[in-house]
């Protein structure tokens, strides 16, 4: 009855610990970046405060550096439209947040900014900092980019 009783525990314990060992493995799958020598990707950036821009401005590197770690050249843009705009003037965004963009352009990351964005929520161009570029229309961007076979991503 013992005997019986271990082998049952044994086997619920195996049977159970499996998807957990599996959920742990962190692995791309079948190595997305598999015969690229560059990865392009321009971020749709509509985020409405400095606490989501430093989240998603990290996740950015993040990304940026599991690219380089792939043996991949990234070619990354972040554009910036919406209210968010307001969080990259020098009145506004804080310490974190700027040094992570400095910290991306110094790896040649291109940031710009929407000028119809920053004209619809009454952001003075002058107060933009140095580091992101102020573009005419990001959809444009988008449109531009897309076609020369850049991914875009999405962040809210």
């Amino acid at each position: 009855m013992v005997t019986r009783t271990v082998i049952m525990l044994i086997a619920f314990v195996t049977l159970f610990s499996l998807p957990l060992q599996a959920a742990q493995k962190t692995d791309n799958g079948d190595r997305p970046f598999a015969g690229l020598k560059t990865a392009k990707v321009i971020f749709d950036v509509r985020v409405p405060d400095q606490e989501k821009l430093i989240f998603n401005l990290k996740l950015i590197d993040e990304t940026y550096e599991g690219i380089v770690a792939d043996g991949v050249k990234p070619k990354m843009v972040v554009s910036f439209r919406g209210p968010g705009v307001k969080q990259l003037t020098s009145g506004v965004i804080d310490e974190e947040a700027h040094a992570l963009i400095r910290n991306l352009v110094k790896k040649g990351v291109r940031i710009e900014v929407c000028a119809v964005a920053t004209r619809i929520f009454k952001v003075d161009n002058a107060t933009i900092i140095p580091e992101v570029k102020l573009v005419a229309n990001v959809m444009l961007s988008f449109i531009g980019y897309q076609n020369r076979g850049y991914a875009i991503i999405t962040i809210n």
